[in-house]
């Protein structure tokens, strides 16, 4: 079985969700620095693109998307990642991350882009991520506890 998230988050959320699913993020507290900065090595905010974080323990391959615009596209470029891999869509089981991010998030990100304010940028970053952290470890272990029997 494979398993999707996605979501329509600036912030890789649909990654972060995904890593806790497999393991590679502990669910009890938020990542330190580093555990994040091992992630950000699989490009998670880089574009449109689904990206493999393994597998979890019952051998569901976990996989995750972000895409930036409409919810509809992330359903067209999932279908064409069925077609292209010849994967049957009972195979497949898309999990919708209906998280979005915080305002801390989104200043976080925004300040990223500017040299001198990256600093500033990755601490408020930091914070938003304290502060849904929680609830998004819940929301993954609970799909990992479901497995294969997903809606």
């Amino acid at each position: 079985m494979k398993i999707l998230y996605f979501s329509d988050s600036r912030f890789p959320l649909a990654a972060l969700a995904g890593a806790i699913h497999t393991g590679r993020l502990p669910a009890g507290a938020p990542p330190v620095r580093e555990q994040l900065w091992g992630l950000l090595s699989l490009n998670i905010k880089g574009g449109e693109k689904i990206i493999s974080l393994g597998e979890d323990d019952a051998g569901n391959k976990v996989y995750a998307l972000s895409v930036k615009g409409e919810r509809g596209m992330i359903y067209r470029l999932v279908e064409s990642f069925l077609s292209i891999y010849n994967i049957q869509e009972a195979e497949m089981r898309m999990v919708d991350n209906k998280f979005q991010d915080n305002i801390f998030l989104q200043s976080g990100l925004l300040l990223c882009r500017f040299a001198l304010l990256v600093p500033l940028g990755c601490l408020l970053s930091g914070i938003g991520l304290k502060k849904l952290y929680g609830e998004l470890a819940e929301w993954a272990l609970a799909v990992k506890a479901a497995g294969a029997n997903l809606p």
